[in-house]
């Protein structure tokens, strides 16, 4: 097959030959340009619209580790066993909850709360509050419903964070 070639470029005119040595040029530099510079050029100015966003969500992602590395930092320091006992029965009381303690007992790392003829949802949403504040783990939740309507009586056992090794 190059011998064809090699023979047909042979039976050219020298005009001829400077002809399709120019096409063959052009079309080289448009191949050129569409497969290596195109594609460059292209991402370089895609690149130059997305970088100021995601350096600001790297921005964003640095400030969040340095807040999780002080949080972490804290949850080590974590409060001795009574401190955490009367943050719960203040918890309790601030919710309005006190009425409907039954118990609040502690056995080490352990406190069973007990809750009689509590409204659901203000036992909920106290639930909610002293799990995220107190970083107390749920071991055991056990609710059941009452005769009155959104009256529940509830359960928990809540576990201090655990300490370091």
């Amino acid at each position: 097959m190059l011998e064809q070639v090699v023979r047909w470029w042979q039976q050219l005119q020298a005009r001829e030959r400077r002809l399709v040595g120019g096409g063959a040029l052009v079309l080289a530099l448009v191949l050129a340009w569409l497969l290596a510079f195109e594609p460059a050029w292209d991402g370089r100015k895609r690149l130059a619209r997305e970088l100021p966003t995601l350096r600001g969500q790297l921005a964003q992602v640095e400030s969040l580790a340095v807040e999780a590395r002080k949080l972490s930092g804290a949850a080590g320091t974590a409060d001795p066993v009574q401190q955490v006992k009367a943050q719960l029965e203040q918890s309790v009381g601030v919710a309005g909850l006190q009425p409907n303690l039954l118990q609040l007992t502690q056995s080490g790392e352990l406190f069973d709360i007990r809750f009689k003829s509590v409204p659901f949802a203000a036992w909920l949403a106290w639930f909610d509050t002293t799990l995220r504040e107190t970083r107390l783990r749920a071991v055991d939740v056990s609710v059941t419903r009452e005769a009155g309507a959104g009256l529940v009586n509830a359960r928990v056992t809540l576990e201090a964070a655990r300490r370091g090794p």
